[in-house]
C-alpha cells in the first residue's frame, strides 16, 4: 500500500473488538476514509509486556488471527509494525537453543553477554550507576545452561526480554531476515522499539549511544 499523508490509527489487534477480523470490520463501519494507515501494535506470539516480548516474528498470535487477516488490512491501509530491536523473549527458539547447546549454539552471539562485556574486575558500582536503567539494579539476568554452567545476559526490560547483541553478524542477519519477512506480509513502515537501548559501549550510560557503522 502506498503511504499516504493521512491520519494513522495506533491500536492493538484486540482494542477495537477481539481480533484482527473485528478490527477490520470496525474500521470499515466507523472510520471509513478518515484514516489512511494503521500502526498495528505487536501481534506476534509473546510472553509479556503486552506483546513487546516476542517469541517469533514468523507467526501471528492465533488469538488475533493470521497473516491473511493482516494482509487484508494492508489492502486498504498502509501498515506500521513494531520490531523490538533491543530484545527477544527468553521463550524464543533462539534463547532455548543457546540454553541447551551453550557455546555450540549457532545463536550464542545473538545475545549480549553481561560477563564478557566488561573488562576484568568490572563492572564496579560506578559502572552500574552510570547505566541508564529501567530497574533499580544492574540490568542483567542469570542463564543456567543445560551443561550446568551459569552466565549472565543483559536484561534491560522485563524478565522475559533478553537483550540482543546488535554488533554481531548473526544478529544483523536475524534483523535483516525479520524485516524482510514483515515487509513481505504487508508492512510498509517499521517502528524500531527500544532502539535507544540497543547499543551498549563501555564508559557510557548505554542510552542513545551512536553505533559504529
Amino acid at each position: 500500500m502506498t503511504i499516504q499523508n493521512k491520519t494513522m490509527l495506533i491500536t492493538y489487534s484486540d482494542s477495537l473488538g477481539n481480533n484482527l477480523k473485528d478490527l477490520y470490520a470496525n474500521l470499515e463501519e466507523h472510520f471509513g476514509d478518515a484514516i489512511g494507515g494503521v500502526h498495528l501494535l505487536p501481534f506476534f506470539p509473546s510472553t509479556g509486556d503486552r506483546g513487546f516480548a516476542p517469541v517469533d516474528y514468523e507467526e501471528v498470535d492465533s488469538a488475533f488471527g493470521d497473516w491473511e487477516d493482516v494482509k487484508r488490512l494492508g489492502e486498504k491501509y498502509y501498515l506500521m509494525f513494531d520490531f523490538m530491536i533491543n530484545h527477544i523473549s527468553r521463550q524464543s527458539k533462539y534463547y532455548k537453543d543457546y540454553q541447551e547447546k551453550h557455546e555450540a549454539s549457532e545463536f550464542k552471539d545473538l545475545f549480549l553477554n553481561w560477563d564478557k562485556f566488561w573488562p576484568e574486575n568490572r563492572p564496579t558500582q560506578v559502572d552500574v550507576d552510570l547505566i541508564y536503567k529501567r530497574k533499580d539494579r544492574a540490568p542483567k539476568q542469570e542463564i543456567l545452561f543445560a551443561d550446568g554452567s551459569v552466565e549472565h545476559l543483559w536484561n534491560t526490560f522485563g524478565e522475559e526480554q533478553i537483550d540482543l547483541d546488535v554488533t554481531k553478524e548473526v544478529t544483523m542477519g536475524f534483523i535483516r531476515k525479520t524485516i524482510q519477512h514483515l515487509a513481505s506480509n504487508g508492512c510498509d513502515l517499521i517502528r524500531l522499539d527500544a532502539f535507544a537501548y540497543a547499543v551498549k559501549k563501555l564508559d557510557t550510560n548505554d542510552f542513545f549511544v551512536e553505533p559504529d557503522i
